[in-house]
């Protein structure tokens, strides 16, 4: 028997699945509309912290990494991701003449990051989820900062490869350091 909380919550998790699949299908006008809905917020965070985590539980199950590294690294990948690449693209947006605000872009990339979730479907050992994750990730990425800025495609482009190039080319210095290089 359901109760009246019971239905609330499953009409909530309807919304955010709804949300979430639209935001996936490269949706601008979902992006342009999540970014004027402060109630959101959390929603948005939550939904790149959770999709980090189950990709990074691929990690985990490939062996590679331990279950406290794969926890500590997601939640690292979802702060520096979701954090400083808002930061970054508002900021360096701003010079080429986008208008969003942080916590517009914050929910838009937030609800971005969704796809990197297939990092935890197990196609050739997670290594095709995780490449094809990232890849739509960053495609939802360009359309939520082309839609939310109003800047053209290819500025939308660069504001998302460079930093995933920087991220990319550390990745080896991190890793050297973690091991106690």
């Amino acid at each position: 028997m359901y109760d009246r909380n019971t239905e609330r919550s499953e009409r909530r998790w309807r919304q955010v699945a709804g949300r979430v699949s639209r935001a996936i299908q490269l949706d601008g006008r979902f992006y342009q509309a999540v970014a004027s809905q402060p109630a959101l917020t959390r929603e948005a965070v939550g939904v790149a912290v959770g999709s980090a985590l189950i990709a990074g539980l691929g990690l985990t199950l490939l062996r590679i990494v331990t279950p406290l590294w794969w926890l500590i690294g997601s939640l690292a990948w979802a702060t520096v991701a979701l954090g400083l690449g808002t930061w970054f693209v508002v900021n360096v947006g701003g010079l080429l003449g986008g208008t969003a605000r942080y916590d517009q872009m914050l929910r838009a990339l937030g609800y971005a990051m969704a796809p990197q979730a297939l990092g935890f479907v197990p196609i050739a050992d997670f290594s095709l989820g995780f490449l094809a994750g990232g890849a739509w990730a960053a495609t939802c990425s360009v359309i939520a900062v082309r839609e939310v800025h109003g800047i053209p495609t290819g500025a939308a482009v660069a504001l998302i490869v460079a930093p995933l190039l920087v991220l990319i080319g550390s990745a080896p210095l991190v890793v050297f350091v973690l091991q106690g290089a």
